[in-house]
């Protein structure tokens, strides 16, 4: 983040100094012209008058030694801005690491089977966003037409298009996606429907008396939804007082907000994906930003272990030092085990002991280095075989 502060403090100065210099030369230029224009004008009033002409001639040369002022003068200022914008590279290359390749090199993607799941993840991504045509292309160069065909783009062309509407203000659309799932929509206790009709109502108020008659209609909508939004319901009608003289100066104003429109665009995505039975966010933009964090950790720790010579013997799936990118990007159970004080892994799980404590594998393992028969549970009494342990899965 410093980084990235630090980098916008040189673009900003140099924006700054751009629009400085192109306001000073307009102004500039436009003045040369209009003496120019002076110049040519007094000229052809010229005749025989010889003294008029004279005159005439050291305007000329006057305005010539002004536009050789102008040119050196903006030279110079240029020379200033280049001077600033190669600085920006400068200090984009001081704080940011231009080339990643001393990283590990690990071939994770290395089986036909994992090449076409990140293929899927970057089509739906793309699905996702409503960029059909590169996704097209993707399916097409990798073979994915049987994994991904058109009844399963339909819902993600459908939720791209009635976002689409929603940016132009048109709600219908997204009314008549919520009548077709309206049973769904129940059962995880969306408000959405009624939050569309919340805004199509706001419409009718704002185009004022003329639209009286059709709002008290309309209002009929919300009686679906009075067990539950009954006070929003008495809140709406109360801004009919306001048709006459518009809501923009009343209690209400905040129904005109473009934040309400912002929040149905997130409301209608947040459901559309958990009816298709995805998260909200993008897996694949996940995987990105948690990747983008972690990044920078990474590189220090492997410049710190070549300056100080140091090797390191981790497989493909461990990291040499623990990063935390935040609690948003943890997804599933930890378990640390409490005798060695390590995170479980694959070949390191989590054992349930008899009497219901829980320890690693590595420390089951250690407890029993004699090979005993019968071992004692670290912390109880409790004495079993290490055979009766059971492995646990989060």
């Amino acid at each position: 983040m410093d980084s990235l502060v630090a980098v916008e403090k040189e673009v900003d100065k140099a924006l700054d100094l751009f629009e400085n210099f192109y306001d000073v030369i307009d102004q500039d230029i436009n003045k040369v012209i209009d003496h120019v224009v002076s110049i040519m004008n007094d000229l052809a009033k010229i005749e025989n008058d010889q003294t008029f002409k004279l005159s005439a001639d050291d305007s000329v040369s006057m305005c010539k030694e002004q536009v050789r002022d102008f040119i050196k003068r903006y030279s110079e200022k240029h020379k200033d801005l280049h001077a600033n914008i190669s600085k920006i590279g400068k200090v984009i290359d001081k704080n940011f690491v231009p080339d990643y390749g001393n990283l590990s090199q690990i071939n994770l993607i290395d089986t036909p089977e994992k090449k076409n799941n990140l293929n899927m993840a970057i089509c739906e991504h793309l699905l996702r966003n409503g960029h059909l045509e590169a996704c097209e292309t993707l399916i097409k160069e990798s073979n994915l037409n049987e994994k991904i065909d058109e009844e399963r783009k339909k819902p993600f062309v459908r939720m791209n298009y009635i976002l689409k509407k929603l940016r132009d203000k048109d709600v219908d659309p997204a009314l008549e996606w919520c009548q077709a799932n309206s049973k769904e929509l129940k059962e995880i206790n969306s408000n959405l429907e009624f939050n569309l009709h919340r805004l199509n109502f706001i419409k009718l108020v704002q185009q004022g008396t003329k639209a009286q008659l059709e709002a008290l209609k309309y209002a009929r909508n919300f009686a679906a939804f009075a067990n539950d939004c009954s006070k929003e319901i008495q809140k709406l009608m109360g801004s009919l007082i306001y048709m006459t003289t518009g809501l923009e100066n009343s209690p209400y104003s905040s129904y005109l907000g473009p934040e309400l429109w912002q929040e149905i665009e997130e409301e209608f995505t947040k459901n559309a994906c958990k009816l298709l039975g995805l998260p909200v966010e993008c897996p694949l933009y996940i995987c990105v930003n948690a990747g983008s964090k972690a990044l920078p950790a990474l590189v220090n720790i492997l410049q710190v272990m070549q300056q100080t010579q140091v090797g390191t013997t981790l497989s493909k799936d461990e990291l040499p030092i623990e990063i935390d990118i935040g609690q948003k990007y943890r997804f599933h159970s930890v378990f640390s085990c409490p005798i060695l004080r390590q995170q479980s892994t694959d070949t390191n799980p989590p054992m349930k002991l008899i009497c219901g404590h829980v320890i690693s594998k590595d420390a089951l393992s250690k407890l029993n280095l004699s090979g005993k028969t019968r071992i004692k549970c670290p912390y109880c009494p409790v004495e079993q075989s290490p055979n009766d342990a059971r492995q646990m899965f989060f």
